[in-house]
């Protein structure tokens, strides 16, 4: 099911409409939907599309020669196949495009590269050359975030200047999955986001038409289903030494969040640490996280958050327990998992409120310039929207089965006193799965404070 990307689609068929040469790259997370937009894109359009992968270069080209002799009609390459990567260009250098922009792809590749380290130099030469006076759409996409970043988009990369454009493809934001799921914004949708997260690939994956202690049970525990050792095989993919990986998102998921608290748990080096976590933002696996108040390149107050719901699931419930699994004793680990899973879900929630006020800003009564959350020693405000001129917005999320009260109100009122930022005017928004009380309603209305349940997000 192809849900959303109508803004990436947009993007792409906009420059295929313009009258001069685009070269765009397309980057993301693996399992993100890069491959499946790009199937969307073609289906409407001639084009030549290469998935790379991780044969030698000749083998590469005799694909890619064959793609040509397809879109050319031409039978005298598909027995003649390119040698070398210069000769791809040169062959293209030869073709009358016409006036339908010719649509060119090279889906991972990463992968190219690896077995022509030449290839950035080579696009490079012939862009200046001519490719960039002819009617071409050139799309380079890949998953490995670092790769993409640095040997292409970066300033040493032979490519840096040349892209016309770029898009990062990310993960869903809640309500996209709630039309992956086709479901309501329900209690279960919280359940299934909290397991499955928002990346396409591992919601596809999921039934909702069962409850979220089967999918568990059917979809994630069997050795045989491809959840069980995504993330295994991915790290191993992506990364070297990834048992000092697992051993940081382990301690993470359990919630050490804090460096020196993941130093502590690991054993490990904090510079060890440091680096790891660098690499692991790099993957958009890790997040770190200052206060809404703070100076992101000052502050010391950062704490590192998995931002991958399903790694996040699976390193605190599904890592630790997988001897139980293997040896068949699911009902102990479900056990686990059911007693803890109402405290899991309060940060599920929580994210899903702050992504709720991004996408519905009309709720927010004034233009913001920072919004997060916020903490000092054992104080925290889940949400806090604010601007220089004086104006802020202070938020509670609480995902229990009990109706929130005027209690919490007053307790983010005394919290809003220990906030060094300017005080001028103040709202307040309370979240909740179960409703509010009729005090708390009746005070809400003639006070700042708006109330939202969780069905009407």
């Amino acid at each position: 099911m192809f849900v959303d990307r109508k803004r990436e689609i947009k993007i792409l068929e906009e420059r295929l409409r313009t009258k001069r040469s685009e070269f765009i790259i397309l980057y993301g997370r693996r399992r993100v939907g890069k491959t499946e937009l790009l199937r969307r894109l073609i289906r409407d359009y001639p084009h030549i599309y290469y998935m790379a992968d991780q044969r030698n270069a000749i083998g590469q080209l005799e694909i890619i020669s064959w793609l040509l002799c397809e879109h050319f009609h031409d039978e005298y390459i598909s027995s003649n196949p390119l040698r070398n990567w210069d000769q791809f260009f040169s062959y293209l250098r030869t073709k009358d495009f016409g006036d339908q922009k010719l649509l060119l792809i090279i889906d991972e590749f990463p992968y190219l590269v690896v077995s022509s380290p030449e290839l950035p130099s080579i696009i490079q030469r012939h862009w200046d050359e001519w490719l960039n006076q002819r009617n071409i759409l050139i799309i380079l996409c890949g998953s490995s975030m670092s790769f993409m970043e640095k040997e292409i988009m970066s300033y040493k990369s032979p490519l840096y200047g040349r892209r016309t454009g770029q898009i990062e493809l990310l993960p869903f934001d809640y309500k996209n999955v709630a039309r992956m799921l086709q479901m309501n914004i329900c209690e279960k949708l919280i359940q299934f986001i909290g397991v499955f997260g928002t990346v396409p690939a591992y919601i596809e994956m999921a039934n909702s038409k069962k409850s979220v202690w089967w999918n568990i049970e059917e979809q994630i525990f069997p050795g045989d289903r491809f959840l069980h050792n995504e993330i295994m095989f991915l790290l191993m993919q992506e990364l070297r030494s990834p048992k000092n990986y697992f051993a940081i998102l382990r301690s993470i998921a359990l919630g050490n969040t804090k460096i020196n608290d993941i130093v502590k748990s690991t054993q490990l080096e904090r510079g060890v640490v440091g680096k790891y976590l660098d690499n692991l933002i790099e993957l958009r696996i890790v997040e770190r996280r200052i206060p809404a108040t703070e100076n992101p390149l000052k502050s010391r107050k950062g704490i590192y958050i998995i931002n991958d719901n399903y790694f996040r699931f699976w390193f605190r419930y599904i890592y630790p327990y997988l001897t139980y699994i293997e040896e068949g004793r699911k009902y102990t680990v479900m056990e686990k998992i059911k007693s803890d899973f109402p405290t899991y879900l309060g940060y599920i929630f929580e994210e899903v409120c702050r992504e709720f006020l991004k996408l519905n800003s009309h709720h927010i009564p004034f233009e913001y310039d920072r919004m997060g959350s916020w903490w000092d020693k054992n104080e925290e405000i889940d949400i806090l929207a604010y601007n220089n001129k004086g104006d802020k917005l202070l938020g509670e999320c609480k995902f229990s089965n009990k109706k929130v009260g005027t209690d919490i109100l007053d307790n983010l009122k005394r919290k809003e006193n220990l906030l060094n930022i300017i005080h001028k005017t103040t709202h307040y928004i309370l979240f909740s799965k179960s409703g509010f009380t009729d005090a708390l309603e009746q005070k809400a209305s003639s006070e700042n404070v708006i109330l939202i349940e969780l069905k009407e997000m």
